[in-house]
């Protein structure tokens, strides 16, 4: 990292996502290794019709209703999962895989990273920021442009900011924090998961048009950790001359 950096903004939001395509949760501290954020997809749900590779909301419609679920991280590296209904499922559960495929409504088996092939494979952190998100609620007002939408790691604030800033940052690198750096390494496409309904957020696929009309279906960044660190919210973000 050049020791000439500017601060951009500041770290608004920590996401990680502990089971491929369910909700994530936010937190407010992360370790972030060469793979991402601990614990980020460290599950996956097993679609056995397809000789083992993890279900994913983002092109297969079946399973698009994965994205009303919710994971949660447990301190013992496993997972709990909550269902809209009030369920409430553990991988610890000697059962899981039968609870999960009642609830799903199809057959299932839950994986840890490693035991499964996934479908599409994530960059170690998706960056987002709120220069972003303005630009696009600035377009279609109506719209709930939420960073869970989008399902980023760090959502980065730029106070009143406002246009695509971070679509300039390919192959720059970002200091987060004191230590963590990160290369910028790709835009991210957005697909029919941002249009989806999810928690709080309806069903809108005005949402993925806005993105495509107004900056090319793009919406947020890639990013490769080149050096490992503790990132919190609130942490300073700079980016390298």
């Amino acid at each position: 990292m050049s020791d000439r950096a500017e601060i951009v903004g500041h770290v608004g939001e920590l996401w990680r996502y502990p089971v491929q395509s369910l909700r994530g949760e936010t937190l407010e501290t992360a370790a972030v290794g060469r793979q991402g954020i601990a614990g980020d997809r460290a599950f996956g749900l097993v679609d056995p019709e397809i000789d083992g590779f993890v279900s994913s909301a983002k092109g297969q419609r079946r399973w698009r209703g994965l994205v009303t679920f919710a994971a949660h991280l447990m301190p013992d590296g496993g997972v709990e999962m909550r269902f809209p209904d009030g369920l409430v499922l553990s991988s610890a559960m000697p059962d899981i895989d039968a609870r999960l495929s009642a609830a799903i409504g199809r057959p299932v088996r839950l994986k840890r990273k490693g035991e499964a092939t996934p479908v599409y494979e994530h960059a170690d952190l998706h960056v987002l920021t709120t220069a972003t998100l303005s630009a696009l609620a600035g377009a279609y007002p109506g719209g709930d442009f939420a960073p869970a939408r989008f399902r980023p790691n760090i959502v980065i604030d730029m106070g009143e900011e406002h246009g695509f800033l971070e679509t300039g940052w390919i192959d720059r690198e970002l200091l987060i924090g004191d230590v963590m750096t990160a290369r910028v390494s790709a835009h991210t496409m957005r697909c029919v998961m941002t249009t989806l309904a999810q928690g709080d957020l309806a069903q809108d696929p005005a949402i993925l048009q806005t993105v495509r009309e107004r900056n090319a279906t793009r919406c947020g960044v890639y990013a490769k950790v080149v050096t490992p660190g503790i990132v919190r919210r609130g942490d300073p973000v700079r980016l390298a001359d």
